[in-house]
């Protein structure tokens, strides 16, 4: 548990000092209570609430004792990072299946604080407002919205009586209550303004001026193709994830021309399985800013990219307007910087959400893969669903060779190998099927881990494979680009592997995992333009973004260049 520990914390901000001492305390308490992963929530709440000054004297001296000095050193920070180390520590207590069970990630300090300065300069009163976080866990946006209402001169009882959180963990629901308690200084107060529930149950009208929300994530399994009426307007057929449930409960517990401020995964910007909660968004909101999160390891053991959005409800007097938000990222420094405005037209209703960069070229360049003469497909072979068709390290009989994602490596050849490097694994058919490829192919990951610098990887598949063996099959974690005619595999390949067509395919494609359709929206250098620019430099990287340029530039602007 303590390495586990140590990798989470490797990365994240905290001051040293304060890593190594949650590792050690960490290590003290799995000495204490055996395993951290047996621990009872009460436990571990107690546990936390020793770091609280405050509350020290409420828990057992036992606990008060382990994490004496990591409190005296969480005092030396300000008041939001030494809550959101506190409510960490309480997530770290927990094993790492119940953590993403649960999906108990908070939000850093950074990105509650930038959603409410974006929140108030569209205009969001905090000194009248009425809000609601319905899935308030740590506390993060109750507890800093109420500092930032005691900053504006409200009063502790006109706080408590326009803020409130919804928790469905009952000792996660107490600890964002001590938190925001600490923060009021109202230790004594009987009123809760974290009330234990389910939001998703919770019946309210429209009557928040605004809703703040960090909600859990993850597919609700066990569906298959049925789903509520209720959920059909937003969601695909058999595919309902939670955050989705949350943007829809906090549109509706919104009034109108009310802001909702969403800390979500990214994915809602593209692909198929979102369209209609795409379209939700833009019935219901204009849109009025998303930021999307690239600095790596923001949440504490979360795979997913992120994005932080804000929302305004419509008025039923007021005509659509264009999609038009601001969008910007946060970089490496926990700040956030401005991109642009997209600009696009009603089609993307069902359609990617392309968010612009700084380089005005990407809009408006033409290029695409079939422009490159190839079209994508998945991978066919399942193959923890077929295991009978497995031939591991051996083929007999009509078998082909598997490629699995493992096998791509940018800047090398695409060769078969087994996941455990020990031979060739084969894929056995009785007859002739549309799964065997017999053509050379460039091969792509599917899904990237956090990791690793790129989305994009891509390799080409040699031409020696389909000598030795007439075809092959790619895994269902593959997409293969196929060629419909003459195409240079290896250019493609090493183009697709840029620095530059990346941070493109990163504002179409809003997750970890490569859709088709994000492959077939992302922007390209025409290859006039790319052969052009390879002419005039031999640094490849600066011969993309030159082509990417050139692409961009109206005809009239490239003669007299």
């Amino acid at each position: 548990m303590v390495a586990e520990v140590a990798h989470l914390l490797a990365r994240d901000a905290a001051p040293e000092n304060v890593r190594a001492l949650i590792r050690t305390t960490i290590s003290e308490i799995e000495t204490a209570f055996a395993a951290i992963d047996r621990l009872q929530a009460r436990t571990r709440l107690a546990l936390t609430l020793s770091l609280l000054e405050g509350s020290a004297q409420q828990v057992s001296l036992r606990y008060g004792r382990v994490t004496a000095t990591l409190r005296g050193e969480l005092n030396k920070l300000d008041v939001d990072d030494r809550h959101y180390w506190i409510s960490t520590f309480y997530t770290l207590l927990m094993s790492t299946s119940a953590r993403r069970e649960k999906a108990t990630y908070f939000t850093p300090p950074a990105i509650v604080r930038h959603l409410i300065s974006q929140a108030e300069k569209a205009d969001l009163d905090l000194k009248t407002a009425r809000i609601i976080d319905p899935a308030a866990g740590g506390a993060a946006f109750v507890s800093s919205l109420a500092g930032r209402m005691t900053e504006l001169g409200c009063g502790v009882g006109d706080i408590r009586s326009r803020i409130t959180g919804i928790e469905i963990d009952p000792h996660l629901a107490l600890l964002g209550e001590a938190l925001v308690r600490d923060r009021l200084g109202s230790l004594r107060s009987k009123s809760r303004l974290i009330r234990t529930g389910d939001s998703l149950t919770v019946n309210e009208a429209a009557r928040y001026d605004a809703v703040f929300v960090n909600p859990p994530y993850g597919r609700i399994l066990g569906l298959k193709n049925e789903i509520p009426a209720e959920w059909q307007d937003f969601s695909a057929p058999g595919h309902v994830n939670r955050y989705a449930l949350f943007m829809d409960l906090a549109f509706r517990m919104t009034r109108p021309g009310g802001l909702v401020a969403t800390v979500t995964p990214s994915s809602f910007i593209s692909g198929p399985l979102f369209e209609k909660l795409r379209e939700s968004i833009r019935m219901r909101t204009d849109v009025l800013r998303i930021d999307v999160l690239e600095r790596k390891d923001v949440f504490h053991d979360v795979q997913q990219d992120a994005c932080v959005s804000v929302f305004r409800m419509k008025v039923a007097s007021r005509g659509a307007k264009p999609f038009a938000p601001k969008v910007g990222r946060l970089d490496r420094n926990w700040k956030f910087a401005e991109d642009g405005v997209v600009t696009t037209g009603d089609d993307l209703l069902t359609s990617p959400w392309i968010l612009p960069g700084k380089d005005s070229a990407f809009e408006c360049c033409p290029g695409r893969l079939k422009d490159y003469g190839v079209s994508p497909k998945t991978g066919f072979f399942v193959w923890n669903r077929e295991t009978d068709r497995l031939q591991r390290g051996k083929k007999t009989g009509n078998a082909f060779p598997l490629f699995w994602g493992t096998n791509i490596k940018p800047g090398k050849p695409c060769l078969p190998r087994s996941r455990d490097d020990r031979g060739v694994d084969f894929v056995a058919f009785e007859k002739d099927n549309s799964g065997i490829t017999r053509k050379r192919s460039i091969l792509l990951q599917r899904t990237t881990n956090s990791k690793q610098p790129r989305r994009i990887v891509a390799a080409a598949v040699p031409r020696k494979v389909l000598t030795k063996y007439k075809g092959y099959v790619c895994e269902n974690h593959t997409i293969a680009l196929i060629p419909e005619g003459r195409t240079n595999l290896f250019l493609l390949a090493k183009l697709l592997n840029t620095n530059a067509v990346d941070k493109r395919f990163r504002r179409v494609g809003g997750t970890s995992s490569v859709s088709i359709a994000a492959l077939r929206n992302l922007p390209l250098p025409t290859p006039k333009h790319l052969r052009s620019a390879l002419k005039r430099t031999d640094d490849f990287e600066a011969a993309v973004e030159l082509a990417y340029s050139m692409s961009g530039r109206p005809a009239s602007h490239r003669r007299a260049a």
